[in-house]
């Protein structure tokens, strides 16, 4: 009997939350002018990974039941994900409304519905593969059918 490799799809998927939020701080940081420096960027990175680490290790996430055979993982979080995602467009384009123009940190140039459009896609996007690394998680786990050579 092979022993399989775990693929290391799950391992990317747990990761990519944290790369969607640094893409999102720095759009942010786009959309208000701000310039942060090497340091700066080290530090914020450091900081993702440090809390990414702190998260894993401190939340254990419970384990998901075994999905039916029938069931896509990637439109189950595809559905999910455009929940998240529609919510993280309303709030933010709500706090990006409420920012009132020539204050600090006030957008330049971009357009609320485009900053709109980044909280959302960036919501999305983190959901989306967060998601995703779970219910991978609870395929491996689902009972197989009689008579499937894979079992």
């Amino acid at each position: 009997m092979t022993r399989r490799r775990q693929s290391p799809a799950p391992t990317a998927l747990s990761l990519a939350p944290v790369l969607v939020a640094l893409l999102w701080i720095a759009g942010i940081a786009r959309f208000r002018s701000y310039e942060l420096s090497t340091n700066q960027w080290a530090a914020v990175l450091a900081s993702a990974f440090a809390l990414h680490l702190l998260q894993k290790r401190a939340l254990r996430p419970k384990s998901l039941p075994p999905l039916p055979a029938s069931a896509n993982p990637a439109i189950l979080a595809l559905l999910a994900a455009v929940v998240v995602g529609l919510l993280g467009s309303v709030l933010g384009g709500a706090v990006e409304a409420m920012l009132p123009p020539g204050a600090p940190g006030a957008p330049d140039g971009t357009p609320w519905p485009l900053r709109t459009l980044w909280h959302g896609a960036c919501c999305f996007a983190a959901s989306y593969c967060a998601f995703l690394g779970r219910l991978w998680g609870a395929i491996g786990h689902a009972p197989a059918k009689p008579g499937d050579p894979s079992a």
